[in-house]
């Protein structure tokens, strides 16, 4: 076995090929969440999942496969928000706030009496 002349290098290089896998905070490079909502009050939401359909699924069966919107996201927060008249919205962002703040405006923008329905932070 050859044996490296710089310690250094070494540590550097391994850092360079394991850092993909726990770049995010949750482990992953990509740390995945989603929101559901769907019809009667429906919805579900996942976060920090190393895979998009991973996260897709477990938001989905935590409405019993009842919801008709899933949205997913990446390293960051997503938010679905709902109105009377059946205006809803949907948006990502660095935080919750933001992600909710989003919802509610393209919401309102739709219709009236907009709720934040579910959120989720995935980072």
């Amino acid at each position: 076995m050859k044996r490296l002349k710089h310690p250094l290098a070494a540590l550097a290089a391994w850092i360079a090929m394991t850092g993909a896998a726990s770049a995010g905070q949750c482990g992953y490079e990509y740390c995945w969440g989603a929101v559901a909502t769907g019809p009667n009050g429906a919805s579900g939401y996942a976060y920090s999942h190393v895979t998009e359909r991973n996260a897709h699924d477990v938001a989905l069966e935590g409405c019993g496969g009842a919801c008709d919107r899933v949205r997913t996201f990446y390293n960051s927060c997503g938010a679905i928000a709902t109105g009377g008249n059946g205006a809803w919205g949907w948006a990502t962002g660095g935080t919750r706030q933001a992600a909710q703040s989003g919802a509610l405006g393209h919401c309102s923008g739709n219709g009236r009496d907009c709720h934040i329905r579910v959120w989720a932070c995935s980072s």
